[in-house]
């Protein structure tokens, strides 16, 4: 009796697992973005799409970008890798362009550019998710 309820409890806490773990992801994404949607980003003038980024690296990214570049009304939105800038009704620019309405970029591009000292351990940066940060000018 004691195997088989082992082995029962081994397999209910083994298949709950994903389950647990989306709960936990969501919960934190949610935290992280709060009431931030699409439509959110979408109502904002500029946004930078950051991929491959973890979810606590997106948070430091945005508030070295408000210090740094002044950011006016920024809004963080940790989303799933995938979307880009037609996704939040914006044209793609070049990252090159300080004009450009959207770029996207993954976490090593983003890093490349030079003054982005705010990550200082790209492993633990490096991550599953898409860190966008819509802003206004």
């Amino acid at each position: 009796m004691t195997k088989t309820t082992l082995i029962l409890l081994s397999a209910l806490a083994l298949s709950g697992c994903s389950v647990v773990d989306d709960a936990i992801n969501g919960a934190v994404n949610d935290a992280l973005s709060g009431e931030v949607t699409a439509e959110t980003i979408q109502g904002k003038e500029r946004a930078l799409i950051i991929e491959d980024v973890s979810r606590t690296a997106c948070v430091a990214i945005k508030n070295g970008l408000v210090d740094a570049k002044g950011l006016k009304n920024s809004e963080t939105l940790v989303t799933e890798i995938g979307v880009n800038c037609s996704t939040y009704g914006k044209p793609t620019g070049d990252v090159t362009d300080p004009n450009a309405v959207c770029v996207t970029e993954s976490l090593s591009e983003w890093l490349d550019i030079g003054d982005n000292k705010d990550i200082i351990n790209f492993d633990s940066a490096e991550g599953d998710k898409a860190c966008v940060i819509g802003y206004d000018l």
